[in-house]
């Protein structure tokens, strides 16, 4: 499992996926009380890429703003077998975009 509590980011960014978090074979994710802005991914999620058995993505009470991917411009869950939910609880997604799958 990956949690990060009041983890403040603003303008990481990754080539693959996962501006902020590239979970693989992981377990939950988690974001909670955190503040992310500018993140993006060139290819996807930008914010959260979890994917191949991963677990549950949440974002918990959290601001994110200004993220962008090619694709999943928050999050982007591919292939989740082990838990494939995602969970906004709480928090305020603004300004965020992606080329395609929301």
């Amino acid at each position: 499992n990956c949690s990060a509590y009041g983890h403040t980011t603003d303008g990481a960014a990754a080539y693959m996926g996962g501006g902020v978090v590239y979970a693989e074979h992981s377990g939950a994710v988690s974001l909670i009380d955190s503040t992310v802005s500018g993140c993006s991914a060139r290819s996807v999620g930008g914010v959260v890429f979890a994917w191949n058995s991963s677990g549950a993505v949440s974002i918990t009470n959290s601001t994110v703003s200004g993220c962008s991917a090619g694709g999943g411009g928050v999050v982007s869950a591919y292939q989740n077998r082990v838990d494939p939910a995602v969970l906004l609880a709480g928090s305020t997604v603004t300004d965020c975009s992606a080329e395609s799958g929301g």
